[in-house]
């Protein structure tokens, strides 16, 4: 079985978790928990949202944020899935996009792309995170973020678990 290695300080273990290529963000209570690497991107099929909105949602105030590096393009990344449950409060949520944001700055990332299927998630809202509508004429909801211009600052309250 594959060990998943799992960070706890966005400071002192910024090197490895730079490193990442595929991962997932853990916040509980709006501070991170962990940062865990993952050996595979794991693809989201609709079967699997059904079964996780009907019968696997989280307890608690917890979200999971999974993104991957594409393969040949390492100045990008994707984010993947969103997973929380009815009782994720919006500072939990909003820290693990902090966090996204703050490792694409350790990886010097120029941008995260995201293709949005949940209609709870608003344009108001990715507007607001500096999110920018993209590919207007393929199918679906595409998003980018755009580090061109510099990076946000990361509060101090979601850094360490």
């Amino acid at each position: 079985m594959l060990l998943r290695r799992r960070f706890t300080s966005l400071q002192s273990q910024s090197e490895s978790i730079a490193s990442i290529t595929c991962g997932r963000i853990i916040m509980r209570a709006g501070r991170l928990v962990s940062v865990e690497q993952h050996w595979l991107r794991s693809p989201v099929s609709i079967a699997q949202v059904w079964w996780e909105s009907n019968h696997g949602r989280l307890r608690g105030d917890e979200c999971l944020l999974d993104y991957h590096v594409p393969r040949g393009l390492p100045s990008f990344m994707t984010l993947d899935y969103i997973r929380s449950g009815s009782e994720t409060s919006y500072r939990t949520f909003i820290g693990a996009c902090h966090v996204l944001n703050e490792i694409a700055r350790l990886r010097r990332a120029d941008a995260i792309v995201a293709h949005v299927t949940n209609v709870r998630i608003s344009d108001r809202l990715l507007e607001r995170l500096s999110w920018q509508r993209h590919q207007e004429h393929w199918r679906g909801r595409h998003y980018i973020r755009r580090f061109y211009d510099g990076y946000p600052r990361l509060p101090k309250s979601y850094c360490e678990a």
